[in-house]
């Protein structure tokens, strides 16, 4: 098997899948990614529902239920003879990460510890998924995976990644730092390319690019201080003293309508009323600088006061958002490295 025959794309997988009514019969159980197996309670209560149960996933090929094991145990609690199932078709060596895909946000969502041990097994399986693939299946943040990865003995240590969309890259610092060189000399060389056709040419992420891009705009290194950066351009200060660092030497840069689009794709957050919330809100202000510029010129100047005052109360609250996200996200963080 190769490094990426279990590489699922992460666009809802249901989109092309046909939808029929199944006999219960003829079903088979699926590779469950439940640690404790069915729970009989909520069985029970989706048995006594009167209305139809809301459609399985089954696997066409073979007949096992991907996602629905709870709805399918009901169905034959009930009587029913059929459920309504999508048909779904993909290589079956992929059904159990996308059966943890589907399970990790809505009915009986995925527990901590079976997403901890599914993203254990998806390394196993294929050590060549990036940390943030294999955290957008298991819903997991990508330190946490990456800890899982290092901590697993089992996961082979492999010097290419494949991403959220399907490319490999080299994951080895050598290989990074030579793709974020080669980034830099292309920005310079090339100044009317895209920051697509950048990161294309020189095997790095769009986000990367960004990164690079604002660190060579502030004289610094395309690659962070300790990963083998040699610079494109002097990044020294004239005293010989490194620049300090600042921000752009954190996490890769992103603009916002890119970050948007991959949230939406996060089955995390699109399958949970409240991930839909939140996309609908990010929505509202995916609207570029200039939309902005022609807005604010369209405000009464006795209403400018209001506008300003309430805008600025909304930025305060996104803020204390993020700082809140940040928070939770630290804390499971640490409650990850616990377990």
């Amino acid at each position: 098997m190769s490094s990426g025959d279990n590489y699922v794309p992460l666009s809802p997988v249901l989109s092309a899948a046909a939808r029929a009514d199944v006999p219960v019969d003829s079903l088979l159980p699926g590779d469950s990614p439940r640690i404790k197996g069915l729970d009989q309670e909520h069985v029970d209560t989706l048995s006594t529902l009167e209305a139809e149960l809301p459609p399985i996933v089954v696997h066409r090929p073979t007949g096992r239920v991907v996602d629905g094991m709870h709805r399918l145990a009901a169905a034959r609690a009930r009587g029913d003879r059929t459920i309504s199932a999508y048909l779904l078709e993909v290589p079956e060596r992929s059904l159990f990460t996308v059966a943890v895909s589907l399970n990790i946000s809505h009915g009986k969502p995925l527990t901590h510890s079976d997403r901890l041990a599914a993203a254990v097994r998806i390394l196993k399986e294929n050590p060549a998924l990036s940390d943030r693939y294999v955290a957008s299946v298991t819903a997991l943040s990508p330190r946490t995976v990456s800890r899982v990865r290092r901590s697993t003995v089992e996961v082979a240590h492999l010097n290419i990644r494949i991403g959220l969309d399907g490319k490999q890259r080299r994951a080895d610092v050598d290989g990074v730092a030579s793709g974020r060189q080669h980034a830099g000399k292309l920005m310079m060389e090339r100044p009317g390319a895209s920051l697509r056709e950048i990161a294309q040419a020189a095997g790095i992420s769009l986000g990367t690019a960004h990164d690079v891009k604002k660190r060579i705009a502030l004289g610094r290194d395309p690659v962070p201080e300790g990963r083998g950066a040699r610079p494109v351009r002097p990044g020294k200060e004239e005293d010989g003293r490194r620049p300090q660092r600042g921000a752009a030497d954190g996490p890769s840069v992103r603009e916002p309508t890119e970050l948007l689009d991959r949230l939406r794709r996060d089955p995390a957050l699109r399958l949970s009323q409240t991930g839909r919330f939140l996309l609908r809100c990010f929505a509202v202000h995916d609207v570029d600088s200039s939309t902005w510029s022609r807005l604010a010129a369209t405000i009464p100047p006795h209403s400018a006061g209001g506008v300003a005052s309430l805008a600025r109360a909304c930025a305060d609250r996104w803020i204390r958002f993020a700082d809140n996200v940040e928070r939770e996200a630290r804390a499971k963080e640490h409650s990850d490295m616990s377990v």
